[in-house]
């Protein structure tokens, strides 16, 4: 009984939480990089070298 209620305080507690971005808000983060394509699966059972997969690696432009 005594885990239920303490288990009970504990879940119903919520912690602090930031703030909700607005986009009319200045960005104030360090740039997040991150790859929108998958990386090439390997190991098709002999299939070779195909070059119609996804190649990692390329270039990101942008303004930071």
């Amino acid at each position: 009984m005594l885990f239920a209620v303490l288990a009970l305080i504990f879940l119903t507690r919520k912690g602090p939480h930031p703030d909700t971005y607005k986009m009319s808000d200045p960005w104030t983060h360090a740039p997040i990089l991150w790859a929108a394509e998958e990386p090439r699966e390997h190991g098709h059972g002999g299939h070779g070298h195909d070059s119609h997969g996804v190649v990692i690696g390329g270039g990101a432009s942008g303004k930071w």
